[in-house]
């Protein structure tokens, strides 16, 4: 009788450890993939010249509505989770391009400057205080 005890109260302490060891990681799953970032989409040349601007564009953040940007526009986007996709499609056909960039989880806003992925160029995505 006393084995038995043992072995459901053993049992029972498994499951319970079992259940919030789920619970822990649907909680981690669910604060990955729900947390919201502020994406700032740039259309601005390089002050050295490196880059242009691009002319005129559409550019689908995700899965928002397309937004048209001229030269020198900036726009703000709301993006969930770590993944961002963007579309740019120029209106002459020279930056058309689709990009995948990962946000790092820490961050609350960040810039992307456009015509710098479009020129694939090395530091596009950079830390935005909105402050």
């Amino acid at each position: 009788m006393a084995h038995e005890k043992r072995s459901a109260s053993r049992l029972s302490l498994i499951v319970r450890s079992i259940v919030a060891v789920v619970y822990l990681l649907l909680a981690v799953c669910m604060f990955v993939t729900g947390r919201s970032h502020t994406v700032l989409i740039d259309n601005h040349a390089a002050e050295d010249g490196s880059y242009k601007a691009i002319k005129s564009m559409t550019v689908t953040v995700n899965h928002n509505p397309p937004s048209e940007f001229m030269k020198g526009d900036r726009d703000k986007f709301t993006v969930k989770g770590q993944k961002l996709v963007i579309k740019v499609e120029s209106f002459d056909g020279s930056a058309d391009g689709v990009y995948t960039l990962k946000i790092p989880l820490a961050e609350d806003s960040v810039i992307v400057s456009v015509p710098r992925l479009a020129a694939g160029m090395d530091g596009a995505m950079e830390h935005f205080d909105l402050n």
